[in-house]
């Protein structure tokens, strides 16, 4: 039997953050109780639905964490909660680490309570620099970043856990998540390229750095997969339901270059954005896609969402929140 049709109490680390909130939004509309606990330190309570429990702690509190597995019949997690911003990774490596105790602590507990399956959210930064453009699961990872060195150390934690303790997973891999749920987030810290040109939509910024034209790609600006934050949501559901244990790529198999996003941005809203080219980052690979072939056979996945969708959603979450 899948486990979805067993599956009453989901736990959502994460869950008052971007992704989170929407998974937390398409659970309870689906019928589960929902659990979320979140630090708040990017995230917001006030994204998390109503019929939501809420807990604010942190997973490196496992005292706290021990408390919410106690006070609620958890019948498996979906695992959001981490530092995600590369470049603060390179900075501060203390703060980072608390991905990996954060997600041993949770481990410990789902083993001590007795849950049975967890759906973990994984980056495509496992990759660094692929030697091709396009990477599917079996492509080399070598992280480039102490962040995707983190993602990578959960994912074999896990699969350890799975291997001991027969623990149900699947590690999902996310390329540039971009696109809103009708939640209006508003990124309070913009890292990614697509909140940054809503930022300078809005005037919180002059203009927008593109870093180097002249890398090997159509354009000479960098190529990447762009999913929509709803297709990317509707793959945690099926892999809720899946008995495949390991990891998936979650992407289009498409790539839009930074320039052609621009362009793309401007058709969508109707205004130009003032751009300029500055120097290359260490370590942005020219091009990097998901194969999707994986998702596609194990979690009979497809993205439904367009580019021009990503971008139309988020301009009128950015607008509604001006």
């Amino acid at each position: 039997m899948p486990l979805i049709l067993m599956a009453k109490t989901i736990l959502v680390t994460g869950g008052a953050g971007y992704i989170g909130s929407v998974a937390v939004k398409v659970l309870v509309e689906k019928g589960y109780n929902v659990v979320v606990i979140d630090n708040l330190s990017k995230g917001s309570k006030e994204l998390v639905h109503k019929k939501a429990k809420f807990y604010e702690a942190d997973l490196v509190d496992d005292v706290s964490l021990g408390k919410v597995f106690v006070e609620n019949d958890i019948n498996a997690v979906i695992h959001f909660a981490s530092y995600k911003a590369v470049e603060e990774s390179m900075k501060d490596a203390v703060k980072y680490s608390d991905n990996i105790k954060g997600t041993i602590n949770l481990l410990n507990q789902m083993i001590k309570n007795d849950v049975k399956k967890i759906i973990f959210s994984s980056s495509a930064a496992v990759y660094g620099e692929p030697k091709k453009g396009i990477v599917d699961e079996k492509s080399p990872t070598k992280p480039i970043n102490f962040y995707g060195f983190t993602k990578l150390d959960c994912e074999n934690i896990i699969e350890w856990y799975h291997e001991i303790y027969n623990l149900g997973y699947v590690s999902l891999r996310y390329f540039n998540v971009a696109g809103d749920a009708g939640l209006n987030y508003v990124d309070p810290d913009a890292k990614n390229v697509l909140p940054i040109i809503m930022e300078v939509l809005f005037e919180k910024r002059d203009k927008l750095m593109v870093f180097g034209d002249d890398y090997p790609t159509r354009d000479g600006t960098c190529i990447r997969d762009y999913i929509d934050v709803n297709d990317l949501v509707d793959a945690h559901i099926l892999a809720l339901e899946t008995d495949y244990n390991g990891v998936i790529n979650l992407g289009t198999s498409n790539g839009v270059s930074v320039k052609e996003l621009i362009t793309l941005t401007e058709e969508v809203v109707g205004k130009k954005i003032p751009f300029i080219i500055g120097k290359k980052r260490p370590g942005d690979p020219p091009m990097l896609i998901a194969s999707n072939k994986l998702a596609k056979k194990v979690l009979g996945w497809e993205p439904k969402r367009t580019v021009k969708e990503m971008i139309k959603t988020t301009y009128e979450a950015y607008k509604n929140k001006k």
